[in-house]
């Protein structure tokens, strides 16, 4: 009876086993280099860095390099008796625990109990804890002291995504090294030498397509990679990356893209209900129209750079996570209906298509009936004239002796209405008068009234 090996994934397989294998990171790198040479290699190390960039490969390698027997200038071996141990996981001295999942202080307890117990076949007992911003606040403070002050054979390994979960204190007792992420030749040199190794071809076009899908994760890389090769036999072609991936292709990109730098919301309404038709995935064509756009502004050759940028900012306020009615399918053609070209207050066509470029201007102009007269308005006798009002008494005569000695002033000048002013005109209209004499007589019988 044959036995099979179980399929293994190729960043499984592919893993950095010394600090030679590393992909990029070569700051990193040379300065754990370095304190391994000069055996200053500190007890609680922290690696950040985005995801699939090598933080816990790192960790397993400075593990491996403070326990091998036989370094080859700051680079363990990878075939003595620690090196291989660590690398089959079947030491006890060397921990990897998930913080995700034991981030309680129970769990830290327990550990802070084994602490002081020295390890049992290698050097060091090392302690690797991966997605360490996850341990909670009590968690670390029953920790804070054992990663202060460790046994001098235990060291700890922190590796997380988010550093700013760490509290200070515990910042401030950790090495820290910052891996960043990894360029897309970069990737497309691990991956060649995984297709060179199993034997594979793969289109030059398609394996940039990958590289720029990872965003700097080999990991990710090595994930799409290994399902193009479980997917086809024959060589892996720029089209499978696209189907595999739910991806739409270059012309309907390029096209959507044009049809959102002209306003042509029948052209990109079609590109969209021919992508949905082929089961292609909004989100995706999301992500590829912002990778054309910002391609688009940061070459120097571009034409129309502002249209673009007005593209760009009409981009950044769609929400892909957004579980509304619609969902990212409306947000997508609303994106159309705000381009150049579009009036939004055009109403649709008879046919129900959109209207697309401004509307014809006509002018109308509508007139009104003149207001209806109320019969009691009209019928009212004019308003009776107000009373005279009395002139005022003559003012007693001024002796001399009464007037001072300055000179008076001279008193201002009081203007009397005549009687022609106070009064207000009667306007008398009949039933029977003629309607524009009405119309034209009407402000003065509400200013009357």
């Amino acid at each position: 009876m044959t036995t099979t090996t179980p399929h293994q994934a190729l960043y499984r397989r592919w893993r950095a086993q010394t600090f030679s294998q590393i992909v990029g990171q070569e700051a990193v790198v040379e300065t754990l280099r370095n304190a391994v040479r000069t055996d200053r290699v500190s007890h609680a190390i922290l690696f950040v860095g985005p995801r699939g960039t090598g933080k816990t490969s790192l960790a397993r390698i400075v593990a491996k390099a403070v326990n091998c027997t036989n370094l080859q200038d700051g680079d363990p071996c990878d075939t003595c008796d620690a090196c291989v141990a660590i690398r089959e996981g079947t030491t006890l001295d060397v921990l990897e625990i998930d913080a995700a999942s034991n981030r309680g202080i129970n769990e830290v307890r327990d550990l802070r109990d084994r602490l002081a117990y020295p390890p049992g076949h290698l050097r060091r007992k090392v302690y690797i804890l991966d997605e360490a911003h996850q341990i909670t606040r009590d968690a670390w403070n029953a920790l804070l002291k054992s990663i202060e002050e460790p046994p001098e054979f235990v060291m700890f390994i922190f590796a997380s995504t988010e550093p700013s979960g760490f509290p200070p204190a515990i910042l401030s007792r950790l090495q820290r090294y910052d891996v960043r992420r990894l360029t897309v030749p970069e990737i497309e040199g691990k991956l060649t030498k995984i297709l060179e190794a199993d034997g594979r071809t793969i289109d030059p076009a398609a394996l940039t397509l990958i590289a720029r899908l990872a965003a700097g994760g080999m990991r990710d890389a090595e994930s799409i990679l290994d399902q193009l090769l479980s997917m086809t036999g024959d060589a892996v072609t720029e089209a499978d990356v696209r189907d595999l991936l739910g991806m739409a292709d270059a012309a309907a990109v390029d096209g959507f893209v044009e049809a959102l730098r002209t306003g042509d919301v029948a052209a990109g309404i079609t590109i969209l209900d021919g992508l949905e038709d082929r089961g292609r995935d909004p989100r995706a064509l999301l992500d590829q129209v912002v990778d054309a756009v910002r391609a688009k502004l940061v070459d120097p050759a571009t034409e129309e750079r502002a249209s673009y940028a007005a593209i760009a900012r009409r981009l950044v306020a769609i929400d892909p996570d957004r579980a509304s009615i619609g969902g990212l399918r409306l947000q997508l053609e609303l994106a159309l209906f705000t381009g150049p070209g579009v009036d939004m207050a055009t109403p649709a066509a008879s046919d129900g298509r959109v209207r697309v470029g401004p509307a014809p201007v006509t002018a109308k102009v509508q007139t009104y009936p003149p207001p209806a007269v109320p019969a009691a308005v009209a019928a009212a006798p004019p308003p009776a004239a107000p009373e005279p009002v009395p002139a005022p008494a003559a003012p007693e005569p001024v002796t001399e002796a009464s007037v001072p000695a300055t000179e008076p002033e001279a008193e201002p000048e009081v203007s009397t209405p005549s009687p022609a002013e106070r009064e207000p005109v009667a306007v008398s209209v009949g039933v029977g008068d003629d309607l524009d004499r009405l119309v034209t007589d009407w402000p003065t019988i509400v200013g009357s009234v």
